[in-house]
């Protein structure tokens, strides 16, 4: 969704949260100019733009989300233990919200932290309110990784009227896919989709045969996955291998 809006910058210096809660469990706590970029190593000092992630039952710091998302990605590739909770302050207010439940808005109309170009906050109607730019994207946890984050893997196809090459494309669950699409100079624009995975929208590859890129989180995983142009013409099919559930992932 484009954002439709732009607020003032909040400044909000010193602790955030309580430390602990009632039930015991790590919650987060940043101090401003104490506390330090667990990535990148600055010190914090806009907490309002800060997030961290619970590890070993440590609140680990981050001065941006980008930063944390950054170190979240390396633990991924490592196969390390991964954060059992992830929080992102409030840009309005500080409050820390999980990561399920925070909007993020990418926007090049605010300062930010290391110009990282996102800021966050703990709901839809916050983030709405302070948007008002027509290249500002707001987006979810899930949307963030996808166009933020690294590319696991880089797909090139070729869309001709021979069909697409290649016919199938392999990739594995929790992957980060760049598709980099080429059509044929036919001079007549055709849409490209993905059957089951309806988030990324029909895809307009160009009339003039340049190159379109666009990004998909494999979050599903299957036999075969129907790629379609123009009004549901068979191109190819996506493969996502990978357990369906938590208790496959375990065998």
């Amino acid at each position: 969704m484009t954002g439709v809006n732009k607020g003032s910058r909040i400044t909000v210096a010193g602790i955030l949260c309580i430390l602990v809660s009632c039930a015991g469990e790590v919650q987060p706590r940043v101090e401003a100019g104490l506390d330090s970029c667990d990535y990148c190593g600055m010190i914090i000092d806009q907490v309002n733009q800060a997030c961290g992630y619970v590890l070993d039952r440590q609140f680990v710091t981050f001065d941006s989300p980008v930063c944390l998302l950054y170190s979240l990605e390396s633990l991924e590739k490592e196969g390390s233990s991964l954060p059992s909770a992830i929080w992102f302050a409030d840009y309005g207010d500080g409050t820390f919200h999980p990561a399920e439940t925070t909007s993020f808005l990418l926007t090049s109309h605010i300062p930010t932290v290391m110009g990282m170009e996102v800021v966050c906050f703990g709901n839809q109607e916050a983030v709405v309110n302070v948007s008002e730019h027509e290249d500002e994207i707001i987006t979810d946890w899930l949307g963030f990784r996808t166009l933020r984050g690294t590319p696991d893997v880089i797909v090139e196809l070729q869309v001709g009227p021979d069909g697409m090459v290649p016919q199938v494309v392999e990739v594995k669950k929790s992957e980060l896919i760049l598709f980099r699409v080429t059509g044929t100079a036919s001079g007549e624009e055709r849409t490209f989709t993905i059957t089951g995975y309806p988030e990324i929208g029909p895809i307009t590859i160009p009339a003039d045969g340049t190159t379109i890129e666009f990004r998909l989180m494999a979050t599903r995983p299957g036999a075969g996955f129907p790629i379609t142009i123009g009004e549901g013409e068979p191109l190819g099919m996506m493969k996502v291998e990978g357990p369906h559930t938590e208790d496959e992932a375990a065998r």
